[in-house]
């Protein structure tokens, strides 16, 4: 099974006025599940603070960094839990917030980048590329429509209960017909060696718990590529059966069945 780590994160929020539930992330720090700090950063343009509040004292922001750098590693994770409960001032630290990762640095830049990242200008959004998650997804959510399934199976399913608290994975779609929840999730074989990895951590984690199948969906297969052998390895070991979507017509078709759809 994958290394899975827990950690946890918490953010360092602006809040303008007492008054106001309006607040702005300006800060992150990730911690281990020991309160090791792990990495932490704070936001470099000051943009939507100030549209917010014109008045926002910024040099005193901008110098947070240098605060938190003079404290002590081993009491800033007690120092943010204080702060966190003392929820005053206009700088204060959001609750911490759990998640399960193989790699807490690529963990850090995802989160630093959803929650403290400047929004860009929207842009005219590309196609899926062929073959990737996103692309797979848009054509098992096309199939299940055409098959009249859309409406009778759970989405975006959340796995926190089986896993850990504040896992934030979910898997695509589930359905229950027979007291055994079978699970629906797109991946490409080519691209996504972690998502495998992750996904048949979760599968395992679920069936200590209850009754369930997995399938993954995945795009026909191009031969001689490495990666894609090796997905297939892990998946096929966690006994996650794989469904190829040039046979997804048919396989649905056995769902309708199972749901007694006519």
């Amino acid at each position: 099974m994958p290394d899975l780590k827990n950690c946890e994160y918490f953010l360092v929020e602006y809040a303008p006025s007492a008054l106001r539930e309006t607040r702005i992330a300006i800060g992150l720090f990730l911690f281990d599940d020991a309160g090791r700090l792990i990495r932490y950063g704070f936001a470099s343009d000051w943009h939507r603070v100030r549209c917010l509040d014109p008045q926002a004292d910024l040099a005193m922001l901008a110098n947070l960094p240098a605060h938190f750098e003079r404290q002590e590693t081993e009491s800033l994770y007690v120092q943010l839990r204080r702060m966190q409960a003392e929820d005053s001032g206009g700088v204060q630290i959001a609750a911490p917030r759990g998640v399960l990762t193989t790699d807490p640095e690529e963990e850090f830049e995802l989160l630093f980048q959803e929650h403290n990242a400047t929004p860009q200008p929207k842009r005219e959004k590309r196609p899926a590329r062929e073959g990737s998650r996103p692309w797979i997804h848009a054509r098992l959510s096309e199939a299940l429509r055409r098959h009249a399934l859309w409406e009778r199976l759970s989405k975006d399913v959340p796995v926190a209960d089986f896993t850990a608290p504040g896992d934030g994975f979910r898997i695509d779609f589930a359905y229950r017909p027979n007291g055994v929840t079978n699970y629906l999730h797109a991946i490409s074989l080519e691209r996504d060696w972690n998502q495998a990895k992750l996904l048949s951590y979760t599968f395992w984690k679920i069936r200590e718990k209850t009754k369930a199948r997995m399938t993954a969906i995945v795009a026909d297969p191009f031969p001689g590529i490495p990666a894609a052998a090796s997905c297939r390895e892990i998946l096929v070991g966690a006994q996650i059966q794989i469904q190829p979507l040039s046979l997804l017509d048919s396989y649905l078709e056995g769902v309708r069945h199972e749901l007694r759809i006519n």
